[in-house]
């Protein structure tokens, strides 16, 4: 698994790589791990060969939730933990998928959460495809560009990032197939991604799409905590 550190603080970045090698070693892990002292170096450089991005918010001459957009323009699938002074830059997270974010000094304890969380990630977002069938053809669906999938009579509709598709089907079969992948039910006729998620209200949840869908009073108790699972715990 390849790391990138991308801090200016050399002291910062080298506790962060020391946690790393404690955490290999505990865990009987390899990691290939490189720093960065400058956002520019790094972006110079990347070219999406990175698992997990640990990100500095505040480095001289860069902003790091821009760093993170041109990141994400990227590459979709990289994890990226911010690491900051401020919690106040938490919520800007969301709109850059960062997996979480780290309050300087940094504990090990709340290192080794933030990186099964990231490993989480990751694994969720491993390129995986579907087959569609109806009455164009058959061709594929990335899983991991599923916002949502809708049941609508006999049709089953997958809303993706850039468009919808559907086919003949029931939620229970396809429930089967994405068995062991991060969806759940928020009502009888929708299957959610826990990965765009954006808010889990009293009896709606928001996407990071901005879309809102209903949650059923019977489901929203599993529903919560398929996602406080995926999000490793509160």
């Amino acid at each position: 698994m390849k790391i990138a550190v991308v801090d200016d603080s050399k002291e910062d970045a080298q506790r962060i790589v020391s946690y790393l090698e404690q955490y290999q070693q505990e865990q009987n892990l390899t990691f290939e791990i490189k720093i960065f002292y400058a956002s520019f170096d790094f972006l110079e450089e990347y070219q999406g060969e990175y698992d997990v991005i640990f990100l500095d918010i505040e480095m001289p001459g860069s902003n790091g939730l821009e760093v993170a957009r041109e990141i994400r323009s990227r590459d979709q699938a990289v994890g990226i933990i911010f690491i900051t002074s401020l919690a106040q830059y938490a919520i800007d997270g969301y709109e850059v998928q960062a997996i979480d974010f780290m309050v300087k000094p940094v504990s090990y304890y709340n290192f080794s959460m933030k990186l099964q969380k990231a490993f989480r990630f990751i694994e969720s977002h491993r390129e995986q495809d579907i087959l569609i069938s109806n009455k164009e053809g058959i061709f594929r669906i990335t899983v991991s560009d599923i916002l949502y999938i809708e049941k609508d009579r006999d049709y089953l509709v997958f809303h993706t990032k850039q468009e919808c598709s559907q086919m003949r089907g029931s939620l229970k079969d396809i429930k089967v197939k994405l068995t062991s992948l991060p969806f759940s039910e928020c009502n009888s006729g929708c299957l959610v991604h826990l990965n765009y998620i954006k808010r889990i209200g009293k009896d709606s949840v928001t996407l990071t799409s901005g879309q809102e869908l209903p949650l059923s009073r019977r489901l929203k108790k599993q529903f919560t905590q398929d996602y406080i699972n995926f999000m490793g715990g509160l």
